[in-house]
């Protein structure tokens, strides 16, 4: 299967596996730009876009867009191949690599309440870490991590991980043990000198706020973003491989391949720890990026490096770019969005929005096996470049 830069380096990973006390919520202020004026897509444009990835042989599709207390939820296809029940709006699935946006919002707070520095390195933090096989953490900053530049081995990629998640699906993982994992391996480049997709820097990331707080990364996140927003439809599931109801059924291609199809629903997530584990609903993730975007989670001055682009990000494409945790989107209109796009078994995901929180727009598929970079391309021209 063909994938474009985007999905190479967001699929390329996940894909292979299974395929200090609480904290009060932050107040950060806007970031104090006029907002132009924002307005919904053409009513037809964007389900066009979802029908047309059901036709394509996504199970079904789902969406929502919202501007303001106005919203649209197109839906096409199906939810539940058994049932034949429609995807709707309050239906939960697994969002992928989506979360590394939650993560990275969790680790730029703690910037800005200065318990840890975007140039402190990972060895200053939890020395003895990161230390073998080429491996220097004295020499990974958290930037580098946040931006995918530290060189680090894909961990996804390592046989044993591979071997675990084949014969042993229950077993649950660490972030400490898939970091362990990857730097078995030596990285792919010295640190800062490249640019590289890995989950391997998001799970060390999970390990650097347990360590900066004395909490896991799932239960700071849940204190600092969800509660705070009233996200109650968006969690860490650890090792449960329940996804709860009402949920949108996820399928993978059989293990024969061909045209047959199977339920990817209900499985152990950990082996994402730290970088793709969360579930949500496409409300919740507009909810929490149009907050992020909106600069109520973040102070002016972070959400502004959060969101600028990495030199030399998905070589290969001039419509995404990445930031701190953060997708950039170019539409052919000019506006660009910002968000994030998740690949894991039986969902792939694209949250967005504009650069003032005030027009969102996300969706999933339910299936894992097509390409959804060009329904992302479709998607945001038809809702941000209405004609």
């Amino acid at each position: 299967m063909h994938r474009t830069p985007l999905l190479t380096a967001v699929l390329g990973g996940l894909a292979l596996v299974l395929c200090a006390g609480p904290f009060a919520a932050p107040a950060y202020a806007a970031a104090g730009h006029s907002a132009p004026e924002h307005r919904l897509g053409d009513d037809r444009a964007l389900l066009d876009v979802l029908e047309t990835a059901v036709r394509q042989g996504s199970p079904g599709a789902l969406a929502q867009s919202r501007t303001g207390d106005r919203a649209r939820n197109p839906a096409a296809g199906v939810a539940d191949i058994r049932t034949g029940e429609r995807p709707a709006a309050q239906m939960r699935f697994r969002i992928g690599s989506a979360t590394k946006t939650f993560v990275a919002t969790a680790v730029l707070q703690l910037v800005a309440d200065r318990r840890l520095r975007l140039d402190d390195t990972v060895a200053d933090v939890l020395p003895g870490v990161v230390g073998r096989n080429g491996n220097d953490g004295s020499a990974i900053t958290i930037r580098m991590l946040l931006n995918d530049t530290s060189g680090l081995f894909e961990y996804t990629q390592d046989a044993g991980i591979q071997q675990i998640t084949q014969q042993e699906p229950a077993h649950c993982f660490t972030p400490s043990e898939l970091v362990d994992a990857a730097i078995d391996h030596q990285p792919n480049f010295a640190p800062g000198t490249s640019w590289a997709y890995s989950n391997t820097n998001y799970s060390l990331l999970a390990m650097v706020v347990e360590e900066v707080t004395g909490q896991s990364y799932g239960d700071l996140i849940t204190r600092r973003i969800l509660r705070p927003l009233g996200l109650a439809n968006t969690s860490f599931p650890g090792c449960s491989p329940v996804l709860p109801a009402p949920r949108l059924h996820g399928y993978t291609e059989s293990e024969a391949g061909g045209t047959q199809i199977q339920e990817a629903t209900d499985y152990n997530p950990s082996f994402a720890a730290g970088n793709g584990d969360m579930i949500s609903t496409v409300g919740d993730l507009n909810s929490f990026d149009s907050a992020l975007l909106g600069g109520r989670l973040l102070p002016a001055p972070l959400l502004r490096m959060m969101l600028t682009p990495t030199p030399g990000s998905f070589p290969g494409t001039d419509v995404f770019s990445y930031g701190l945790g953060v997708v950039l989107a170019e539409t052919p209109c000019g506006v660009t969005v910002y968000g994030n796009a998740g690949a894991v078994q039986g969902y792939e995901t694209w949250m967005s929005s504009t650069r003032d929180g005030r027009h969102t727009m996300s969706f999933v598929l339910n299936n894992d096996w097509l390409d959804p970079t060009e329904t992302i391309v479709q998607a945001i021209t038809a809702e941000f470049c209405p004609q």
